[in-house]
């Protein structure tokens, strides 16, 4: 009997563990939870930091350029630093917790610098194209920052090298070039761009990269920041302009992190005071429809010359378009004859390739009466005055490129009628217009348009309101009195 209870006893055990096992088990399969991605656009990849599934490498959406920077379903970003070789990156889009991978479409491949827009990244390296479903990755030749721009609707990928600068009217470069900044070690986390030493004037700026300004996915409709504006402590892609307020010597740093994003920073180690230059300066005189003023220059408003745009490398450049009668008296002046207030004698320098300056009475006159582009320009503390024929040209959509002094969009002048014609537009699209001076940098440091029969300066200022032209429409042009007709 002992026995067989003893046997009874011992089954019970057995059974009442092997179901404890069984219970322990099931309860181990029920709290062990499944390995779920979040849904997103993910770069994932041995080239990178980001070798598994991060919501550092979640890809952010982003604004379109295009469309006054406004939101864009399907255009995402992400800045990462890659290693050169092999490994690189796949593109990951998670959906309902499934991954697809994707690399690069049939199409996909390097830019050419000669096939970029004049406005995108310049001599650095550049991928465009499409992706599909694939693990081969993309890849790039060397260690660096990039910008990855991806595109859903468009089924539009673009990859660009990344190195920083600074641009605008506070910058040395002005709005016509960047400043680069330096880059720092190679690391796959954190990377800096710095430069130190910068004079910074009063005035606003932007950080850029690779001296581009956008990143085109589908010509004029679709296009990616390659810029920030907004703050220097709170920055955003195509955001407005910054303002510095404080002239001085600058350390500029501009950090990305993964995981935190593009930071930047202004560090002032030193002052400096900038060369003093007129607020304005006016053309007045018996030789020039303004006459001689009662009180002084400035009481006419017509006769102010122009400032050149684009900040510290045009500062101190003036110019303006008129006609002027031979042998009569004319002189350059700050308002209400203050300073400079130039006569023949008080310029260091007349341009030799312009018509010859007489003294006339102590003012300056020519031999031959005509329209005239005449150029102040008072750098480098000497004074140089050019006086030439004009050379006034279209550019952009409406004269068919962005290529300057293109022959065929040079304007007539008209010295009797004194008018300025251009040609028939040869394309519909904005006018931009401008006056070439060899003195002035570039072609929009002299630009200006027509609105309503009134021609308005670009001056010191950005770019201004956009103008439509139709194809075979003329422009006529009155210096003079500042007034103009599109028809």
């Amino acid at each position: 009997m002992k026995n067989k209870l003893l046997k009874k006893v011992l089954n019970f055990s057995f059974i009442a563990i092997a179901a404890l096992m069984i219970l322990a088990s099931c309860k181990k399969e029920e709290t062990t939870p499944p390995v779920l991605i979040e849904d997103g656009v993910y770069v994932k990849g041995a080239g990178t930091a980001l070798t598994d599934y991060d919501a550092k490498g979640l890809m952010t959406a982003t604004t379109n350029e295009a469309d006054n920077n406004a939101a864009r379903s399907g255009l995402y970003e992400l800045y990462v630093a890659v290693k050169g070789g092999a490994d690189g990156f796949n593109i990951v889009i998670v959906t309902g917790g499934e991954p697809t991978v994707y690399g690069p479409g049939a199409d996909f491949a390097a830019i050419a610098n000669d096939d970029r827009d004049v406005e995108e990244p310049q001599n650095v390296d550049f991928w465009r194209g499409g992706y599909s479903a694939s693990t081969t990755p993309f890849t790039v030749n060397k260690d660096g920052l990039y910008h990855v721009v991806l595109d859903t609707q468009l089924g539009i990928v673009a990859i660009v090298e990344v190195q920083w600068g600074i641009i605008g009217g506070a910058t040395p470069g002005g709005w016509g070039g960047s400043t680069a900044l330096d880059a720092g070690a190679f690391d796959l986390n954190k990377i800096s761009f710095e430069k130190s030493e910068v004079i910074m004037l009063a005035g606003e700026y932007k950080f850029r990269y690779s001296d581009g300004w956008k990143i085109i996915l589908d010509g004029e409709n679709v296009r990616a920041n390659t810029n920030f504006g907004g703050a220097i402590d709170a920055l955003v892609a195509g955001g407005p302009n910054i303002n510095n307020d404080v002239v001085g010597i600058y350390t500029i740093n501009v950090t990305w992190e993964l995981g935190v994003g593009t930071t930047a920073t202004l560090t002032k180690t030193g002052d400096y005071t900038p060369p003093a230059f007129p607020d304005a300066m006016f053309i007045v005189g018996s030789g020039v429809a303004y006459g001689w003023p009662t009180v002084g220059p400035g009481e006419d408003t017509l006769s102010a010359m122009h400032k050149a745009a684009g900040g510290a490398p045009s500062e101190g450049i003036f110019w303006k378009i008129c006609h002027i009668t031979a042998g009569e008296g004319f002189k350059l002046s700050a308002e209400n004859w203050g300073d400079p207030n130039l006569g023949f004698a008080d310029v260091d320098l007349y341009d030799a390739n312009g018509v010859t300056v007489s003294d006339n009475g102590g003012n300056m006159s020519i031999d031959v009466s005509g329209m005239y582009m005449v150029v102040l320009n008072l750098q480098n503390d000497s004074v140089k005055v050019s006086i030439i024929a004009p050379k006034v040209y279209g550019i952009g959509d409406a004269f068919g490129g962005w290529d300057a002094a293109v022959a065929t969009n040079l304007f007539t002048v008209d010295d009797v009628a004194k008018t300025i014609t251009s040609p028939a537009l040869p394309a519909s699209g904005n006018i931009r217009m401008y006056a070439d001076h060899a003195w002035i940098p570039d072609w929009w440091n002299a630009e200006f348009n027509v609105y309503s029969d009134v021609i308005e300066y670009r001056n010191d200022g950005g770019d201004q309101e956009a103008v439509a032209g139709t194809a075979g429409q003329v422009i006529t042009l009155k210096f003079d009195d500042s007034t103009g007709a599109i028809n």
